[in-house]
């Protein structure tokens, strides 16, 4: 009587194939082609991938978090951005998220964004860098009017935080030409 119970309990596990492999699920995300960011070279990498591959998480780690480094974020807008769009001159973390999850959302579908950093010119400070760099962002939306290349040279201070990781502290936007500039673009965001 003692084994019907347990005869039972076997038939129902092995009917339910509880113990059957299924196929795997495809992540939601890509994968986290972010490294630790212990040489500016790296920083730099992942700021590149993380805008193209639109991750949000990884493009906000490459900024200074005030729990790892007693410093603040600094965004200076190209000039004649700040008049065009008022809302660059308090520019804050929060912007630059709100920035990239707009600029994400509209490069959707198929869409893609480009970005090259060219004719890097560095000063280093021990614990901190300037670091120069020519830059064309190129992205493709279904919007014909934000569609294009920004163009311009992008001023980066940077910092390394308790972590021994390099971060973004400061980002002055430097217009080269009559073009749009990466300024442009995040203004156009809000």
């Amino acid at each position: 009587m003692k084994s019907v119970p347990i005869i039972l309990l076997l038939f129902l596990v092995s009917a339910c194939d509880l113990f059957t492999a299924r196929s795997p699920e495809q992540p939601d995300t890509p994968a986290n082609s972010n490294v630790p960011a212990t040489s500016p070279d790296i920083l730099f990498q992942n700021l590149k991938s993380s805008i193209e591959q639109k991750v949000l998480d990884n493009y906000m780690v490459c900024f200074v978090d005030s729990s790892f480094l007693k410093k603040r974020f600094k965004f200076i807008a190209a000039s004649g951005s700040m008049s065009q769009y008022p809302t660059l001159s308090n520019w804050t973390l929060e912007s630059e998220r709100q920035y990239f999850k707009w600029q994400k959302a509209i490069a959707q579908a198929g869409n893609s964004i480009t970005l090259t950093l060219s004719n890097a010119f560095n000063t280093q400070f021990g614990d901190s860098a300037v670091y120069l760099f020519d830059y064309d962002l190129s992205l493709k939306a279904n919007d014909p009017s934000i569609s294009g290349d920004y163009v311009g040279t992008a001023r980066f201070t940077i910092y390394v935080n308790s972590n021994g990781e390099w971060v973004i502290v400061q980002w002055e936007d430097l217009r080269k030409s009559s073009g749009q500039t990466w300024s442009d673009l995040k203004g156009r965001s809000y």
